[in-house]
């Protein structure tokens, strides 16, 4: 939970009223965040033939490129299947961790593009600045539903199938919100600085190889203790790790483990969507 500055509360397991009124502040522009989710849906691979399609081409390929680097050059051995000890899949085990990290960098990168492309719009008409960011960030999903559509087939091929499946939901949901809390940070940040953007773009492509999504953990569990706690300190790991439990691995997580995710999650969206509530009454002149 997340007290509003210069007041003082405790936790009873309840929302707060800061809370609630975020909620409500959400549910009464819900037209105006549909009117921008349509309308992202209806300009996005608006003359591209293939369509939707093209937001899966870009994962398939580095699926196929890193499979092929990091079990032919690299050698890296993947954890057994949760169903069978005796198998294992690079290509499942490298797609759960891609699948997790692409709801992040997708809500990141796109609550960014959002601002800019809408500025004429907030310069003209006067509405709420982070309307286009949720709006397109809703549209995000039908990728990640894309996405995890192959990467159920793929484990439906593989005979891996669970149960614990159903944890991937919770755990996705708490990284979106995580994501589109720093999201909306580094977009008012990015108005005012454009050097944000192209910071990042480096960010996220360090922060892909510092998330166990091409080596499982145990690699450099003995190897490499100090990296390993570089690994576990970054936040992305938090919800990969977990993600390659239910859907892979087929075993659940402590029981504290996607409660505390959708906490945190949670309490990171609040204060990204303060923060850009605070800071954006200017944006239109800005952009």
């Amino acid at each position: 939970m997340v007290c509003p500055p210069q007041t003082t509360c405790r936790y009873h397991g309840n929302p707060t009223p800061w809370e609630i009124d975020l909620l409500r502040t959400l549910y009464r522009q819900r037209a105006l965040i549909r009117a921008f989710a349509v309308r992202e849906i209806a300009t996005r691979y608006r003359q591209s033939a293939l369509g939707w399609g093209w937001s899966l081409v870009q994962p398939l390929a580095n699926l196929l490129v890193y499979t092929a680097v990091f079990t032919l050059v690299f050698r890296i051995v993947p954890p057994p299947l949760g169903s069978d000890p005796d198998k294992s899949s690079f290509a499942a085990f490298l797609f759960t961790g891609m699948v997790t990290f692409n709801v992040f960098s997708g809500l990141v990168v796109g609550s960014m593009a959002q601002l800019r492309s809408n500025g004429e719009l907030l310069r003209k008409v006067h509405f709420p600045a982070w309307a286009p960011v949720i709006g397109a960030s809703l549209v995000q999903f039908i990728q990640v539903i894309l996405e995890l559509v192959v990467l159920i087939a793929l484990f439906l091929v593989l005979l891996n199938v669970s149960w614990t499946w159903i944890l991937a939901i919770p755990i996705l949901i708490a990284m979106a919100l995580f994501a589109q809390g720093i999201g909306l940070i580094l977009s008012i940040l990015n108005t005012r600085f454009g050097d944000v953007q192209y910071m990042v773009t480096v960010a996220l492509g360090a922060l892909y190889f510092l998330t166990p999504i091409l080596y499982p953990i145990s690699v450099i569990e003995d190897s490499a203790s100090w990296l390993k706690s570089i690994v576990m300190a970054n936040p992305l790991s938090w919800f990969v790790l977990p993600m390659h439990d239910v859907m892979y691995s087929l075993r659940a997580p402590e029981w504290w483990v996607i409660p505390a995710l959708l906490v945190f999650g949670a309490t990171v969206f609040t204060i990204g969507f303060k923060v850009f509530e605070r800071t954006s009454e200017d944006i239109g002149e800005l952009l």
